[in-house]
């Protein structure tokens, strides 16, 4: 696949993982699945949901199910904003809107993502600036491909053992805070929906109907004898919501608050989440991508060990693109 100048202007673009990495300091990573069925999703059988619900076999479906590495396959739109207050008790607000594009490349291979700042607070970057911005992020990945071009991958055996097991609906993303932004020594804060299916202990709550789906609603109580990374620990302090979707058995919402730790309050009289993940549905593939990620540093800088930003990013404009030796295929947004 040739990445030319054509390539930035039919871009249409959309949303940001947090291991995405701007267009200046583009970088590729490649990989390929040699298996249909994830190794995490081997094995794996439907749950029953029945009362009461199978708890542990929900969670490995749950686990499954968003493994997939659908985003590769769509531009998207993120918005980034931070709430920080500063030593005088005015409250600063940023906001940041970029472009993001994970191309394919010719030989199934995925790249990392590469993200073009579109606003800034609000003031759109010039169109010169823009469009020459674009262009820099399609030269380097050009580049990047040749060199892969270059080197021989190595041959990936496939098991001639059939895979049993289920196929993932979408993709969950990691969330990342560097305390080195604040002016810190290195750590921060990490979130990710896996993390705590895998440390906290769930009870079901309730059942409502979400957007017209059945949804099942857990309480999250994170395990004593849980372990976690050093960017991971304050899950410890955390009591929230585990929302599953009950046709699709992937987690669409995580909600979590500090146990033992006061807040202030939201304009409704509610504590404001320190975390919030939410997924959206795309109802024409089927699947499931991220809506919203925030770490709340702002109402709970104790909890993230002084990160004092409250730092939300939504996504918007899914763009679902195929790719030609010459050409990108753009379709239309999906905004459920």
């Amino acid at each position: 696949m040739k990445f030319s100048k054509k390539i930035s202007k039919a871009i249409l673009i959309g949303t940001v993982s947090a291991l995405a990495v701007v267009a200046q300091n583009a970088r590729v990573e490649v990989s390929k699945h040699s298996n249909v069925i994830p190794k995490r999703c081997e094995g794996v059988v439907p749950a029953s949901l029945a009362d009461p619900v199978d708890v542990p076999a929900l969670v490995k479906e749950a686990l499954c199910k968003g493994t997939g590495d659908m985003l590769n396959e769509y531009t998207y739109v993120t918005t980034t904003r931070k709430r920080e207050q500063e030593k005088k008790g005015k409250i600063k607000e940023e906001s940041t809107v970029y472009e993001a594009f994970f191309p394919t490349l010719k030989s199934g291979m995925h790249t990392r993502g590469v993200l073009v700042v579109t606003s800034r607070n609000g003031v759109p970057v010039p169109p010169q600036e823009l469009e020459k911005d674009r262009q820099r992020a399609a030269e380097r990945l050009e580049k990047e491909e040749e060199k892969i071009a270059r080197t021989t991958p190595a041959v990936i055996e496939q098991d001639s053992k059939p895979r049993v097991g289920m196929l993932p609906l979408g993709t969950y993303t990691g969330t990342g805070i560097n305390r080195e932004a604040f002016g810190m020594r290195r750590g921060g804060a990490d979130l990710a929906i896996p993390t705590f299916l895998k440390t906290c202990d769930l009870k079901l709550v309730r059942r409502e109907q979400v957007e017209g789906r059945e949804t099942l609603i857990f309480s999250f109580t994170p395990r004593p004898d849980a372990q976690f990374s050093e960017n991971e620990k304050y899950i410890s302090q955390l009591g929230g919501e585990i929302w599953i979707d009950a046709k699709d058995r992937i987690v669409v919402r995580l909600i979590g608050w500090p146990v033992n730790m006061p807040s202030a309050k939201t304009l409704s009289g509610e504590k404001p989440a320190a975390v919030l993940v939410e997924m959206m549905r795309l109802p024409k593939q089927g699947i499931w991508l991220p809506r919203t990620t925030r770490i709340n540093g702002a109402d709970y800088p104790r909890l993230f060990d002084g990160i004092s930003a409250d730092t939300t990013s939504t996504y918007s404009d899914y763009i679902r693109f195929s790719t030609e030796i010459k050409d990108v295929k753009v379709g239309t947004p999906d905004n459920p």
